[in-house]
């Protein structure tokens, strides 16, 4: 018993969990949910078995963070079992057809065959309020965000696994099919002010730019891929670019972060740091559908601006786990998001693993040169971020991009750079009696839009280094990532060890003296 609790201790010394409350919730909520579903009928049952579990563990541990993590966890699992009770109500409702309100959060958009959009109910005495709704017709009806209306659809329940929790990972759980609009309703001022922007923006690109290029500004700056042509959107899978192609995490970064600096540089105050902060957030959010990769940054950086006033210090890997865990908590089935799996992987790579490699093959290296450190950093962000996606698009597309680390190296800066200039562009462009100084701006996020494009096009066409790959390549991918966390804690204890060694050596000779 000795030896195990002895075991135990060291385990944690080498590994301490604990440190990251909350990164430890957001994998057990992520991990439970799946299971959870899997076994539905008696979800409820081991949600009861999970409380009790953990109620004898933090009574053996007694320790704050085992409870605060206990009560988060639990709170997932009774937000999760809810939403299956949600979605057995909707099951039973196939081929119902029902009169309801509803609030359009998109523009209609016709693939050829049927016209889609994505709505909102507003009032229904069978569907719940405020659930979203996937719509589908194939007559002559043009849809704008934020219109009002009273409408007939038929329901059905969705089917096939992977369209299912695909849909499912986007907060839909039934389809619905639009017969006929019955009563238009004055517009919902927030979607259609929301939609104006969108429309704004993608309009002001269009007209200034080539249809190559605007495809390329409106997908960074709106996260529309459906203007990039079907050739390029095959590059960009290629080079395994496509998390930077659209708004992400990194979008929200560069926008924010350029707004602090500005700020920063004129007047420091963390209130009114945190004020714009939300306001920038919740913008870009609305702008960008509230995608759940955006939703994802969105909530981080929350967290991490939302510190300061609290004094406490940021830190960046429980903020993701937060994020994480408030997302779950919301909206269970996030889980089943390719979009969020990979946004929150990569994230996680970003901030937790490639600063330590960074600093260690820096250190190793005793490099000096900001430009080679610079180089170095990028490279290696790029390099842990495939590692850990890589069992995720193996799985879902049965690939492996050879060349995302190079195309990433090679058009991060110019991304940052598109971004940045685009934006402060679009805005001068639309405030009357400046707009003639957006100009250079806009040829700034051309040129490079161009470069941006030129890279994509020249290492796209190089589709065999876009390798096929099984379950057996996910596996080990898997165990490389398991090693590489592995080493950094093994590798962080033997420098605590070392510590420890010359602290003793020392107070020893301290004695002697």
């Amino acid at each position: 018993m000795r030896m195990i609790i002895r075991f135990l201790k060291t385990a944690y010394d080498v590994f301490p969990i604990f440190n990251r409350p909350m990164a430890v919730c957001a994998v057990l909520s992520a991990a439970v949910i799946p299971f959870l579903y899997k076994y539905k009928d008696i979800s409820l049952s081991l949600l009861v078995m999970f409380a009790v579990i953990l109620v004898m563990v933090c009574i053996v541990l007694r320790s704050k963070k085992a409870a605060i993590i206990s009560i988060l966890f639990l709170a997932v699992c009774a937000s999760a079992v809810n939403e299956f009770l949600t979605v057995n109500d909707l099951e039973a409702l196939d081929g119902k057809v029902l009169n309801a309100d509803f609030v359009a959060t998109a523009d209609s958009y016709d693939t050829g065959k049927v016209c889609k959009t994505s709505v909102y109910c507003l009032g229904s005495d069978v569907l719940p309020k405020k659930i979203k709704l996937s719509f589908y017709y194939f007559f002559d009806e043009k849809i704008k965000c934020g219109d009002t209306f009273n409408a007939s659809v038929k329901l059905s329940s969705l089917e096939g696994s992977d369209y299912k929790m695909y849909n499912f990972g986007n907060s839909i759980y039934i389809d619905c099919k639009l017969l006929k609009i019955n009563q238009r309703y004055s517009n919902n001022v927030f979607f259609e002010k929301i939609g104006d922007i969108r429309r704004y923006m993608i309009k002001t690109l269009s007209d200034r730019f080539p249809d190559d290029i605007s495809s390329i500004l409106i997908a960074l700056n709106c996260g529309e891929r459906k203007y990039l042509s079907d050739e390029f959107y095959n590059k960009v899978l290629i080079c395994g670019v496509m998390h930077i192609m659209v708004v992400s995490g990194l979008h929200i970064s560069i926008i924010i972060g350029s707004v602090f600096t500005f700020f920063e540089k004129i007047y420091y105050n963390k209130y009114l740091k945190c004020f714009i902060s939300l306001i920038l957030i919740f913008m870009i959010c609305a702008v960008c559908g509230f995608t759940l990769s955006v939703i994802r940054a969105g909530v981080m950086f929350l967290f991490f601006v939302l510190s300061p006033l609290f004094m406490r210090k940021n830190d960046s890997l429980n903020s993701l786990g937060s994020a994480v865990v408030l997302i779950l908590f919301l909206m269970p089935f996030s889980v089943y998001s390719v979009s969020f799996q990979l946004s929150a992987v990569a994230t996680l790579a970003v901030v937790w693993i490639s600063p330590y490699y960074c600093n260690l093959i820096i250190s190793k290296l005793m490099i000096e040169n900001r430009i080679a450190r610079s180089i170095i950093s990028v490279f290696t962000v790029s390099i842990c971020a495939l590692i850990f996606t890589a069992p995720i698009t193996i799985g879902v597309f049965g690939t492996f991009a050879v060349l995302s680390p190079i195309a990433f190296m090679l058009i991060t800066f110019p991304v940052t750079f598109a971004l940045e200039f685009n934006t402060i562009a679009l805005i001068m462009s639309a405030i009357k009696g400046i707009s003639f100084l957006s100009d250079s701006l806009f040829w700034v996020a051309g040129v490079c839009a161009r470069y941006i494009k030129y890279i994509i096009d020249n290492l796209g066409v190089l589709d065999f280094l876009l390798i096929k790959a099984d379950l057996t390549a996910s596996i080990i991918f898997l165990f490389l990532i398991i090693g590489m966390i592995a080493g950094m804690y093994l590798h962080k204890y033997y420098l605590k060890l070392l510590r420890r060694n010359f602290v003793s050596e020392v107070k020893n000779r301290g004695r002697n003296l």
